[in-house]
């Protein structure tokens, strides 16, 4: 049993019973539903049968939609809303979506080095601990993102260059909005990130913008195509092998890790393992990284060894490796985030909510703001919230606050 808040217990392993009756209802087959729902049918079987139980409420909320089920409570047994109580988009995310769909008709094609030095100063803003990281770069991004549409205007070589520059600043929009729940925008960027690196005919570029795409349908659920993404921008690479340079070793590293991320949520322990031991033998070529602001290196690999055990259920294992990296040394703030989250969500599942706790402690010291516009971290919250005693409410208490979740 998981307790949500208000003191609700959801039975997991009826979840999948429920799952078959309302497929059954529908009409549609095991390898149907699996197809829609982006898994594996090997994995909708073990959902279906009560083997392997659906842990991230993304996934749950996808069924939702495939099964036209519009109360999570026909899922789940208890009621529960479509969203994480509470999630409140961010105040910028409006700005952020009219910059990328009402195009600029009028303006000054802007300095080149200057807009190179906006961008990257921009990713360095996202990438470092800030109170205010989510504000400062959903304050730039409309700034860029007509900017980069401005400098588009040029021609012959300058537009080469604008189309690198514009492929950059998708693929951060692409990230900031990721992390504030607008799927649908980000999606968006980051297909205009690939299409304006395959026209500026750089193939490193365009598989750095391949990986973003695969990292927004990876969290929409969409594993199977997440993982054809990843696995083609490989085959996109291997031409271009022969002498490689150290950045496109770290991009293809990259890719192996997202493909090895992909392959767990759809239950290929094998392929998931094969990718982490490549990107592990790219790391030790290239050490650590941040090409294309992607970060990539030993300590990347570690940190996706831990994930890749987490999907895959293995939560002993994935708090064990856990426990050995020193996460101090993960340059971008943004890995050293997801790292506690997956391990908070690893304490959750064994009981240890002092350990969840002090997890999400070191997010708030961090990036205060994660709090509040981070869904996974909110539904975190929630979880602990509902079920925790009394000797932990006075370190949980404060994080509730400060994520504005109604007691």
């Amino acid at each position: 049993m998981t307790t949500l808040g208000g003191g609700m217990e959801v039975d997991e392993w009826a979840i999948g019973r429920r799952i078959a009756s309302h497929r059954a209802r529908r009409g549609l087959t095991q390898e149907e539903l699996a197809g829609l729902a982006g898994i594996s049918l090997s994995m909708m079987k073990k959902i279906e049968s009560g083997d392997r139980l659906v842990t991230r409420f993304s996934q749950l909320v996808l069924f939702a939609q495939v099964l036209r089920v519009k109360d999570l409570q026909e899922l789940t047994g208890v009621p529960l809303p479509m969203m994480p109580g509470g999630h409140r988009g961010h105040p910028a995310a409006e700005a952020v979506r009219r910059a990328m769909t009402v195009r600029s008709a009028a303006g000054d094609p802007p300095d080149p080095d200057g807009l190179s030095r906006d961008i990257e100063q921009t990713w360095r803003a996202w990438q470092e601990p800030s109170a205010f990281r989510y504000s400062i770069v959903g304050q730039r991004l409309p700034v860029l993102v007509r900017a980069c549409e401005l400098a588009l205007r040029a021609r012959g070589g300058e537009r080469r260059r604008a189309l690198r520059q514009a492929s950059k600043t998708y693929q951060l929009v692409r990230t900031w909005t990721k992390r504030v729940g607008e799927f649908e925008l980000s999606l968006l960027a980051a297909d205009r990130a690939v299409s304006a690196a395959l026209d500026a005919d750089d193939p490193d570029l365009a598989a750095a913008a391949a990986w973003n795409m695969a990292m927004i349908l990876s969290a929409q659920g969409k594993t199977d195509s997440a993982r054809e993404v990843a696995v083609r921008a490989i085959e996109d690479l291997q031409p271009h092998l022969e002498e490689p340079s150290d950045q496109r070793l770290a991009v293809l590293g990259g890719l192996h890790l997202m493909g090895a991320v992909a392959a767990a949520r759809d239950d290929h322990a094998d392929e998931a393992q094969r990718r982490l031991d490549l990107a592990e033998q790219l790391a030790g070529r290239v050490g650590e990284t941040n090409h294309f602001r992607m970060v990539f290196g030993p300590m990347n690999v570690a940190l996706h060894r831990v994930s890749v055990a987490m999907e895959l259920g293995r939560t002993r294992q994935a708090l064990s490796m856990a426990e050995r990296v020193t996460i101090e040394k993960a340059s971008a703030v943004e890995r050293r985030l997801t790292y506690h989250l997956d391990a908070a969500r690893g304490y959750l599942r064994k009981d240890n909510d002092f350990a969840a706790v002090h997890m999400l402690q070191r997010i708030y010291r961090e990036s205060p703001e994660e709090l509040r516009h981070s869904v996974q971290v909110r539904e975190t919250l929630r979880q602990l919230q509902g079920r925790a005693k009394a000797a932990v409410l006075p370190d949980l208490q404060p994080l509730l606050t400060a994520a504005s979740l109604p007691d």
